[in-house]
């Protein structure tokens, strides 16, 4: 297990949240397996609701990039990435039978913001702030943001979140079905053990067989849309300009890209 992330159990309550405070809880390779993992292990314990949160102020800020770039990140590379780690991770949301909620204080950026739309439910902070950052370093959403984000908000919000980058902050994020509750931000994780307390002392069956006919009913397949994300960032970084985001993020400059 991660040793960037801490673990708690209240009741039947799973708490899972991301504690790497040096990055704003930006996930890399190791975290997003231990999400995993743990959410895995919440099919053989006393778990019924599973909430992933982050540490000290910062749901998660996207993925590890500087880490990334260390590990002389490749275009197969990326793709593997995607492909056995951060894929299968947001696959286990869904399909693990628990309802799953993301509670977001702070920023849910990139991946973060993916990761979160990925679950079944999002309670907020009123200091959450959400963006698909990944056209500030030339990439598509790749954590099934594509599928999920259009699903919440319509594909006209989608695409303008997807397109400019831009921050929605608590207030617009409840007023666009992007989730699903507010909070203020002193009693933000007790108001969130408590719902989640709540949603656990509900029938077992019901909440399980209410989850797998609602993901069923929707229309499409996330595992394609993975794939297909997966497919589409490998194509960008096998392009001219597929890591001058990347280094760009690193030297704390403007990207160029062709055009400019």
């Amino acid at each position: 297990m991660s040793d960037s992330l801490k673990v708690t159990q209240v009741d039947r309550v799973k708490v899972i949240s991301i504690n790497r405070p040096d990055v704003k809880n930006a996930v890399d390779v190791v975290t997003m397996n231990g999400i995993r993992e743990h959410l895995l292990t919440s099919e053989k314990d006393n778990t019924r609701v599973v909430v992933i949160t982050g540490e000290n102020g910062s749901f998660c800020s996207g993925a590890d990039i500087k880490s990334a770039m260390e590990a002389k990140i490749s275009p197969e590379y990326a793709f593997n990435v995607l492909a056995d780690s951060y894929g299968p991770t947001m696959r286990a949301i869904k399909e693990i039978k628990w309802p799953v909620i993301a509670a977001v204080d702070g920023s849910a950026a990139g991946i973060g913001f993916d990761l979160a739309l990925a679950c079944d439910l999002r309670l907020a902070s009123e200091a959450a702030v959400f963006s698909e950052l990944f056209v500030k370093v030339g990439l598509i959403p790749d954590g099934g943001g594509t599928w999920s984000l259009q699903r919440l908000i319509g594909q006209g919000r989608a695409k303008e979140m997807t397109f400019t980058g831009e921050s929605v902050n608590a207030e617009k994020a409840l007023e666009w079905g992007l989730v699903n509750r507010v909070y203020q931000l002193d009693t933000f994780m007790e108001d969130v053990l408590n719902f989640s307390s709540n949603l656990s002392k509900q029938s077992p069956d019901a909440l399980i067989y209410g989850k797998k006919a609602i993901n069923e009913a929707s229309e499409g397949s996330f595992e394609q849309a993975l794939k297909r994300e997966a497919n589409y960032q490998r194509k960008i970084f096998e392009g001219k300009w597929g890591f001058e985001g990347f280094k760009a993020f690193i030297e704390k400059r403007r990207p160029r890209w062709m055009d400019e």
